[in-house]
């Protein structure tokens, strides 16, 4: 099995795992009752491991994951994800480190 292929399997699975455990928290009987919980207006974002943002970079532009690494674009911390794409074009996409949002995305 190719490195890429096992990071996009070991991604997903640490995903499936992490969504399965929030709904099954949501489905608990024992949850507290809503007039006593507190409510949360936004979810604090948190860091993405280079593993996500490949994952992530893989959904967008199909194709080989060439390099990936930490980066600096637009004075952020970035991971920056070079791709082969299956469309014929060479991408590269940064995500923020901190929040894993979308900073940057060219294509050549």
């Amino acid at each position: 099995m190719n490195k890429p292929r096992v990071f996009t399997a070991a991604a997903l699975l640490v995903i499936a795992s992490s969504l399965a455990g929030s709904t099954f928290a949501a489905d608990s009987k024992t949850a507290a009752p809503a007039a006593t919980a507190p409510v949360a207006t936004t979810a604090p974002m948190q860091e993405i491991s280079k593993e996500q943002a490949v994952e992530m970079a893989l959904r967008a532009h199909p194709g080989t994951v060439t390099k990936a690494y930490e980066d600096t674009k637009k004075g952020k911390k970035t991971w920056e994800v070079k791709i082969n794409g299956n469309d014929g074009k060479k991408w590269e996409v940064h995500y923020e480190i901190k929040t894993g949002t979308l900073v940057a995305e060219e294509s050549k």
